[in-house]
């Protein structure tokens, strides 16, 4: 069956395949009989043959399939009363020990392991369905070796396990070289052959059969060649003898007995390339001579010759019954599926095509009654009743001729067994010395196991309780699973539909392209046509810039004079108001001096003489009342000329400003219309460039931002390799640390770090897409808004027009009215300045002599008392009369600043009237040729494109803009629980991923052929892989 091994010496690992199959099971194999030929680079495919069997195993297969579909049909077949046999035939190191035998050691629940070969799984087999089917029943095996045409029997007690891999020859027989072996008789009811003296020890289960069977193999003939480390050197003969006992309709007990037959053939090798010397080389030529006369069998009962050869060989002789017999017969070839072994894998599938050709006839063994057993007990007694009659009526001893022969070969035997006694007694008493040694160290083993086997259960306890808890988390998992295929299969729904959604979205955006592409072409035609006006825009704005820079300049001129005299103006009203007000401020100061002084004297007068207070308090009263009335109608008057002053400054600088800020209007206004018309001129050609520029700006920044998107993608890739190669050093440096329980969060990390990069890059490209399209719109309406700018400007150059002439008629009328108020506020001002003079004059003279006479009065009545109180009120006059001609002075130079103030604002008024109509003939000349420009603007700068019919119109697109997610995972299972639907319930996921034993028989005869595999490459002893076939024969 299965895989065997191919040693590195002669035969190389690589050498090619030759040998193909159709899956782990089939019912042909395919050879390769040449190597393929190579001509001019042409490889022509080499020759091939096919060979047809019942069934074909490849290397996929296992060994338990091998036993399903082959051996156990086999064993029911033994158990209804037949004699079966399997034997294994192919070159050496192909596999066949392994098949037949494999591993020999259970699982822990006693069960074959996956390795075992078809003997162990027979034996498992074969108890479990006696135990659970059959009341009565007992197994018999034995275990016979074929080494050099020697039987050797390995099951035999005095035989001791073989040292090492090469064990001495004939170690199963006695020690005696004279004596033979093992014999092989013909049964007397010529239906088989028998072993004369073979051990058949009873097995009541598995184990004890197994326990047998591993010692036997123990003691077969291996030794190490090229082909295998373990290469068996001897045929070996394994059989099952089956009684068991049921009971007929009529009631009578009957004795079924069935026999199987397992052969583990050695494999036939080229001494040359197996490197076999000495001994080896011998027992190679021995096992080559077997299995030449086994083939010349085959062939004689192919070719139904009248003579055929068992006798030639022992094995022939053991397997007559197998072959043309009453047995039915399996035979599993196995072969190499390596060109190196091309040879030996055809001879052996011709082989095998040859022995499919032989018919047995199998005949189920005879059921014998308790009372035939009876009967066959009886005769026997008579014959020997009969013999020992004959004998005394001879008066002598008288045997029959087949008495005597058969007494003189049983004392024979008798003799023979006598001194292989003796010498087992010897044997036997040396063992007993050793195994009560052994026995001791058995006793004090036994204690030692003892203590260690209740730790055993103590940890079988725990390891139970683990393993319900691992069975209640597996059902947990199998739950979890069959949820997981029920997500997954959701997901694979929504993947579906957006896979159809994608490819509608790629048509659109195919046509988008198209649309795009046309676009460009109306582009470059609107550039052409703007190029042209821009073209004539520019050759003809240069005359109305050079008119409105002229413009320009005479208003700037005339602003900057009129603002000259207008400041100047207004500097002199300022120095003339602050001169006027420092006058009058200072007399006042000087007034205050004065009375204060008056008023120190008065109280020096009162406290100096208390005689004089009545007179000095009258004095007082007069010269309050006079100072009260002086300091009112001082007040009163300063109030009326600072009033009047201000009344007249603010009159004047109103009207002069007024006036000046009606002339800036004006030249704002003209300066304000110039400059719109200039910034309009200048509006439309830059919006022209602009709108160029725009759309040249517009393709370079998408061309731009697609340049720098890629470059920042690549640099983000750059930076995110950099990052992951850091990230990848520093978790590799923890991971030393940490390793358990770093690697989860190394793995988030990554993922988390990627999917924020490509969430960028994401999010990128979509603001690019935007951007093209947004750029798509922008161009259309860009053009767009050129044309009606146009039209705009147009109008607005002739409203600007009107507006210039309303400007320069308003500016004349308002410096008429400007000059007449100025004029008249002079005038105003200068006779309100001399009124109010006079006025004040004589009040204050009034007053002064009103004073002078209480003083007097005053003067008289103390002067008899105070003489020399007398100075001090002459000198208090003296002060007033030098304060009073003070203020007159200071009254007439405020008359003549007053004056010389009115001819400077009409001079300056005069300047500007003259200035403003030499501007206004200036600016309307420089108009008249800035509209005639604007109008030859307008006729050649307005070339408008015409239309190609072309241009993609706005249209609405097909496609799917809507669709399904996937739901979220909790509403996924509640539906699917819902429907109660199981994609793979607990005990079927087991039933398919471990498939019990096939329990269906099989027909008369198959033919089973294994091609390559049969145990997993972990579990193969040996390195290289071969091919292994079955037939079986009816």
């Amino acid at each position: 069956m299965s895989i065997g091994s191919v040693r590195s010496g002669r035969i190389q690992d690589n050498s090619p395949i030759i040998a193909s199959c159709n899956g782990p099971r089939s019912t042909e194999v395919t050879i390769e009989t040449a190597a393929p030929v190579s001509s001019l680079g042409l490889v022509t495919l080499p020759p091939t043959r096919t060979y047809p069997f019942d069934l074909v195993f490849g290397p996929e297969a296992d060994q338990a399939m091998i036993y399903n579909d082959v051996v156990h049909p086999l064993l029911d077949e033994v158990l209804q009363g037949y004699n079966c046999t399997l034997f294994a035939y192919g070159q050496t190191g192909t596999g066949k020990t392994y098949t037949m035998q494999g591993d020999l050691n259970p699982t822990p629940m006693g069960n074959p392991s996956a390795n075992a070969g078809m003997i162990p799984r027979v034996l498992f087999r074969l108890f479990h369905q006696l135990e659970s089917s059959v009341a009565d029943y007992s197994v018999k095996i034995s275990y016979v070796e074929l080494y050099n045409e020697e039987l050797r029997d390995l099951l035999a007690p005095e035989l001791a396990a073989p040292s090492g891999t090469v064990q001495p020859m004939g170690l199963g027989g006695p020690k005696d070289n004279n004596q033979a072996g093992l014999k092989i008789f013909e049964e007397s009811n010529k239906k088989g052959v028998f072993i004369q003296g073979l051990e058949e020890p009873s097995v009541k289960d598995a184990a004890d059969a197994l326990s047998l069977l591993a010692k036997g193999s123990h003691r077969r003939q291996v030794a190490a060649t090229k082909f295998n480390d373990h290469s068996s050197r001897s045929h070996s003969v394994f059989s099952i003898t089956i009684h068991t006992k049921e009971t007929s309709s009529m009631g009578d007990d009957l004795l079924k007995v069935g026999k199987l037959n397992l052969v583990d053939l050695a494999g036939s090798e080229n001494i040359g390339r197996s490197g076999a010397e000495n001994k080896r080389a011998r027992e190679a030529g021995m096992i080559n001579q077997s299995l030449l006369t086994l083939g010349r069998v085959i062939n004689a009962l192919v070719d139904k010759s009248s003579h055929i050869p068992y006798r030639e060989s022992k094995l022939t002789r053991l397997l007559q019954d197998s072959l043309g017999g009453r047995t039915k017969t399996c035979i599993i070839a196995t072969i190499s599926p390596a060109r190196s072994n091309m040879e030996e894998t055809l001879s052996t599938l011709d082989y095998a095509m040859r022995a499919k050709s032989i018919r047995n006839r199998p005949e189920v063994n005879q059921r014998m009654t308790r009372n035939s057993l009876l009967k066959e007990y009886v005769a026997e007694i008579e014959r020997l009743k009969s013999d020992l009659l004959a004998a005394r009526e001879k008066n002598g001893i008288f045997f029959s001729e087949e008495t005597w022969n058969q007494m003189t070969a049983e004392n024979e035997l008798r003799q023979t067994e006598i001194e292989e006694a003796k010498k087992q007694v010897e044997i036997v008493e040396g063992q007993m010395k050793a195994v009560r040694e052994e026995f001791e160290q058995s006793i004090a083993l036994l204690m030692r196991k003892e203590g260690e086997l209740k730790e055993t259960r103590e940890k079988l306890r725990g390891t139970e309780e683990e393993l319900q808890t691992t069975t209640g988390q597996l059902r947990a998992a199998k739950g979890a699973l069959e949820e997981e295929v029920v997500v997954r299969q959701a997901y694979q729904s929504s993947e579906a539909a957006l896979d159809e959604v994608a490819r509608g979205l790629k048509g659109v955006a195919s046509d988008s392209i198209k649309d795009l592409g046309r676009l460009f072409e109306k582009l470059e035609r609107k550039s052409e046509v703007l190029g042209s006006n821009s073209q004539a825009v520019q050759t003809h704005t240069k005359a109305i810039s050079g008119d409105l820079q002229g413009l320009e300049s005479s208003l700037a001129d005339l602003l900057k004079t009129s603002g000259e005299r207008t400041s100047r103006l207004k500097t002199l009203i300022d120095q003339y108001r602050s001169k006027e007000l420092q006058s009058l401020s200072s007399q006042s100061k000087a007034i205050e001096e004065q009375v204060k002084r008056f008023q120190s004297s008065v109280q020096i007068l009162e406290a100096k003489e208390e005689v004089s207070s009545e007179a000095v308090k009258a004095l007082e009263a007069g010269i309050a009342s006079l100072l009260g009335n002086l300091k009112t109608s001082w007040q009163t008057w300063t109030q009326e000329v600072h009033s009047s002053h201000e009344e007249l400054s603010k009159g004047l600088s109103a009207s002069t400003l007024h006036t000046t800020k009606s002339v800036e209007n004006v030249m704002l206004s003209l300066h304000t219309l110039l400059e719109r018309t200039i910034s309009e001129a200048h509006a439309f050609i830059e919006s022209e460039r602009t709108t160029l520029t725009e759309v040249k700006t517009m393709t370079d920044a998408t061309s731009t931002r697609e340049i720098a998107r890629l470059r920042e993608q690549n640099k983000l890739f750059a930076k995110l390799l950099e990052s992951e190669k850091a990230k990848s050093q520093r978790a590799q440096d923890e991971l030393l640390e940490r390793v358990s329980g770093l690697i989860t969060s190394f793995a988030a990390e990554r993922d988390r770090s990627l999917r924020a990069s490509f969430s960028q890059l994401q999010t990128e490209n979509a603001a690019a897409e935007a951007g093209v399209t947004q750029f798509n719109d922008e161009v259309g309406r860009k053009a767009e808004e050129r044309v009606i700018a146009g039209k705009e400007w147009r109008v607005g150059l002739e409203r600007r027009e009107s507006e210039g002439k309303r400007a320069r008629d308003g500016t004349l009328k308002t410096l008429s009215s400007v000059n007449a108020s100025i004029t008249n506020g002079l005038s105003e001002m200068q006779s309100s300045m001399s009124t109010s003079f006079a006025s004040y004059s004589s009040n204050l003279q009034r007053e002064t002599q009103s004073v002078q006479a209480s003083s007097n009065t005053a003067l008289d009545r103390i002067h008899r008392a105070k003489r020399a109180r007398l100075e001090t009120t002459n000198s208090m006059g003296t002060d007033i009369q030098s304060s009073f001609r003070s203020l007159q002075r200071g009254v007439a130079g405020t008359s003549r600043n007053i004056e010389t103030m009115s001819d400077q604002v009409s001079s300056e008024t005069t300047s500007i009237r003259d200035t403003t109509a030499a501007y206004h003939a200036a600016a309307t000349e420089r108009l008249a040729s800035a509209r005639q420009s604007a109008s030859v603007l307008l006729d050649k700068g307005t070339r408008r494109d015409t239309p190609t019919g072309t241009t993609p119109r706005k249209r609405s697109w097909s496609y799917k803009d809507q669709w399904e997610t996937t739901k979220d995972r909790e509403a996924v299972l509640k539906s699917w629980r819902q429907r109660n639907i199981s994609e793979a319930g607990n005990e079927t996921f087991l039933a398919e991923h471990l498939p019990l034993p096939s329990e269906s028989g099989e027909s008369d005869g198959a033919v089973v052929v294994l091609a390559g595999g049969g145990y997993p490459r972990a579990a193969a002893p040996f390195a290289g892989t071969c091919i292994t076939y079955s037939l079986v024969y009816s």
